[in-house]
């Protein structure tokens, strides 16, 4: 069992670099793993791909491993995701309506004020990988 810390995924090694791994990992909602999954949609399993940056040498295509991620990073994803785009919006429709109580004009500039935040979430990206990462924590037989 993981440790209280850390969500565990099963995966499949993708590919093998000398930078980095990539693991493939089926995502499954809720519903997909219970007894009535037979019953639930094809859309409710997703393949994904995870770039590890810390990984042992020996691994190989095609190979099972399990990943370990950090739940302390959760709030800070969200953070960055969704709250602080919310906040941006709700900031430059307030006071561009305030100042010039013009909704169209207000309405534009806060869709317009994401341009400059998602620009610069894309020019941290590598920064935020290595954030964001999971780490492999061992190989499954």
């Amino acid at each position: 069992m993981a440790d209280i810390d850390y969500i565990e995924h099963e995966g499949f090694v993708e590919e093998v670099n000398p930078q980095h791994v990539k693991v493939r990992i089926v995502n499954e909602s809720a519903c997909a793993s219970c007894h009535a999954k037979g019953s639930c949609t094809a859309a409710d399993l997703q393949d994904k791909l995870i770039d590890v940056y810390q990984f042992e040498s020996d691994l190989h295509v095609g190979q099972k491993v399990m990943l370990l991620g950090k739940k302390s990073l959760a709030p800070k994803a969200v953070l960055l995701a969704y709250i602080y785009p919310i906040i941006l919006i709700l900031a430059a429709l307030i006071s561009t309506f305030y100042l010039t109580n013009n909704e169209l004009l207000a309405a534009g500039l806060a869709l317009a004020i994401l341009v400059p935040y998602y620009a610069i979430i894309y020019a941290n990206k590598n920064k935020l990988k290595r954030t964001f990462s999971f780490t492999i924590k061992h190989q499954i037989n």
